[in-house]
């Protein structure tokens, strides 16, 4: 478990200037607000916060803005209980997390735009990314992505959805609530959707697990649960371990696969 101790300190304790980059705040694709840091500054009060950051391997301070009063001004009160359920958060580069909505309304998520410890950013992650213009941090000790946290740098925009909407090749039509292939897609939907598509929709990062043809035609299910756990024991791969997931989750992933093999992309002729 992470040992996290978060600090905060309200705005007027730090000068400093907010990014100019753009922030796009959309409703299924439609835009709502876009706003430069020193604009979102104007509707939201800075805070700074220090914490373990599992991607700098350290402990940082960010100056940022609390994601839940940052969602509540660009959106409104009770965004986090309509129909709009997902949120797609999509960076510079195209890459895209998938996360739930209502996390984004939880307390510890923060929009750090500003590294207080080293000017310009300090690079994180395996690849020493710059997390500029906008990193969103979670400083609760049970709020990593290992618990379907989204932490995506780079960010441009946030989006609202409802899923079926963006992503209705993803769904599981058919799978029961409670079900094993229902399990697996909340899992999925939190872990893999980010790099990997089904159907052409989702994840450019990593291959589609269902077309042309479904990884289940031809891999094991031993080897796919495998991969999932822990894919740098079969090669270097970008793709993080998840060493967390129990095997009842590992299987539940695999039915959803299994699932939508059968309901496979729809091809025009």
């Amino acid at each position: 478990m992470r040992l996290l101790v978060p600090v905060l300190t309200l705005a007027g304790a730090i000068a400093s200037a907010e990014p100019q980059a753009s922030l796009s705040f959309q409703r299924s694709g439609q835009r709502v607000a876009e706003l430069t840091g020193t604009q979102i500054t104007t509707k939201v009060a800075p805070q700074t916060v220090t914490f373990i950051d599992p991607h700098a391997g350290k402990t940082k301070s960010y100056r940022c803005w609390p994601i839940k009063s940052l969602m509540d001004a660009m959106y409104g009160p009770g965004w986090d209980a309509t129909e709009y359920s997902e949120a797609i958060l999509t960076a510079l580069d195209g890459y895209a997390s998938v996360s739930a909505a209502a996390k984004l309304a939880e307390p510890g998520g923060c929009m750090a735009f500003e590294d207080l410890d080293v000017p310009g950013w300090e690079p994180i992650g395996r690849r020493k990314a710059n997390p500029g213009p906008y990193y969103l941090v979670w400083t609760g000790a049970n709020q990593g992505t290992e618990h379907e946290y989204p932490w995506p740098w780079q960010l441009v925009s946030i989006n609202l959805v409802k899923l079926e909407e963006r992503y209705p090749e993803v769904v599981p039509r058919g799978a029961a609530p409670g079900s094993s292939a229902a399990r697996g897609f909340a899992i999925f939907k939190g872990r893999c959707l980010r790099c990997h598509a089904i159907n052409q929709q989702g994840g450019k990062v990593g291959p589609d697990l269902n077309a042309p043809q479904s990884v289940t035609s031809y891999r094991t299910k031993a080897w796919i649960t495998g991969y999932v756990r822990q894919p740098s024991k079969y090669r270097y791969t970008a793709m993080p371990d998840h060493l967390d997931l129990r095997s009842s989750d590992l299987d539940d992933i695999y039915d959803y696969l299994v699932l939508k093999r059968g309901q496979p992309e729809k091809t025009s002729r």
